[in-house]
């Protein structure tokens, strides 16, 4: 079996208010066109279809269109499952008759303890393993982080194992040890988000999604990335889908990156004023996504607005002088900015409190938090 994997293709996105629907038909055309060019029995999605659990209608139209390109006009079965950003129930709705059609859209638990058979492998898809709804679901109440919910959902799947079929697995994780971006929602605090990879010996190759830069637990393990670049941290990855190969023996091939080109790139650039200006008139990534870095001291006068004269997408504006003057105010905002929930969270209990917050209050204060993006995320956009 041929497959072709691609992960947090993120729909309805906005970069630094930018609406990025453009850039990612773009890139989803060129995913169709690799599928079909390289013959592929099977398309899988690790999770993070859209951006948020109520996406725009045009993010829902792209989706469409893509899922109708792939199983109707191409004939290739599609698997797909629900990340941390998507509704579950939205994504699953209709699930069962558009399986028919080749749609294999797994977004609850039950159905994700059962195989696609396409083949002559197994393929079992587990949604986002949230450990409240796993623990609900499972009634076992030992499940109090991502390890424990894995581990348990993984546990239901084992009776549907069959001798001799090689087996993968599509899930939305963060498998421990791997690197993040600053794209990327936490999926809890402190290290009870995280996985650890021998969760998934039972496999013979593991299709991840959540974390956008592409890279492997092991041969067999592995992490697609996202199609293009959501955040200035990633201006140096290759984005990328990976095509692989597992025989009805198990066997597989180390999966090959095949890059994606974006319409727009997103990278940094810095220098003076003055010698962006003039270099700018010539560069031919004039049209991306920039994030600037101004090098001249004191103040300047409409830089922002000048800049986009020439650079149309100037994204974020920085100043060098003001990153390195420790009695500036600002110096700190950087550091604050790439905290995560989990150093704020614990820095504010030292500072009340005077000691380090436990396990238990890391684990009260995950589930609030998740509670308080799901909540956030069903709100649609503009209604705030």
């Amino acid at each position: 079996m041929k497959f072709l994997h691609t992960a947090d293709w993120h729909l309805g996105r906005l970069f630094h208010q930018v609406h990025l629907t453009g850039d990612q038909s773009h890139a989803l055309d060129q995913i169709v066109r690799i599928a079909e060019e390289e013959r592929v029995d099977v398309v899988i999605v690790a999770g993070d279809l859209y951006d948020r659990a109520v996406p725009p209608p045009e993010a829902v139209a792209l989706l469409d269109r893509i899922w109708q390109r792939l199983t109707l006009e191409l004939g290739i079965p599609v698997v797909a499952i629900p990340g941390n950003h998507d509704s579950a129930t939205r994504i699953g709705y209709g699930a069962a008759l558009l399986a028919r059609a080749g749609l294999h859209l797994r977004a609850d638990f039950e159905s994700a303890t059962r195989p696609i058979a396409i083949g002559g492998v197994d393929l079992f898809a587990l949604p986002f393993a949230e450990p409240s709804e796993v623990r609900a679901w499972s009634s076992d109440p030992e499940v109090r982080d991502h390890a424990s919910a894995m581990r348990a959902c993984i546990g239901r799947m084992r009776p549907h194992f069959q001798a001799g079929r090689p087996r993968l697995l599509v899930a939305h994780a963060f498998v421990a040890g791997m690197h993040s971006s600053e794209s990327e929602r936490p999926l809890s605090v402190g290290g009870a988000g995280t996985v650890p990879a021998d969760a998934f010996v039972d496999f013979d190759y593991v299709a991840l999604g959540h974390l956008h830069a592409p890279q492997r637990v092991s041969d067999l393990c592995v992490y697609s990335g996202s199609p293009l670049k959501y955040s200035f941290s990633e201006s140096d990855d290759i984005k990328s889908v990976l095509v692989g190969e597992i025989t009805d023996t198990g066997v597989v091939s180390p999966p090959r990156a095949i890059p994606i080109q974006p319409l727009r790139n997103v990278r940094s650039v810095e220098g003076s004023l003055a010698l962006l200006l003039e270099t700018g008139r010539t560069d031919p990534g004039r049209d991306d996504y920039l994030r600037v870095i101004l090098t001249d001291d004191g103040a300047l006068l409409n830089a922002l607005g000048r800049l986009r004269e020439i650079y149309p997408n100037v994204l974020q504006l920085e100043r060098r002088f003001l990153q390195s003057n420790p009695d500036n105010p600002t110096v700190g905002s950087p550091r604050r900015r790439e905290s995560t929930e989990t150093e704020l969270f614990s820095g504010f209990f030292r500072e009340v409190l005077g000691v380090e917050p436990g396990t238990d209050e890391l684990l009260v204060f995950q589930e609030v938090v998740a509670e308080l993006r799901r909540a956030e995320s069903e709100t649609p956009e503009g209604t705030k």
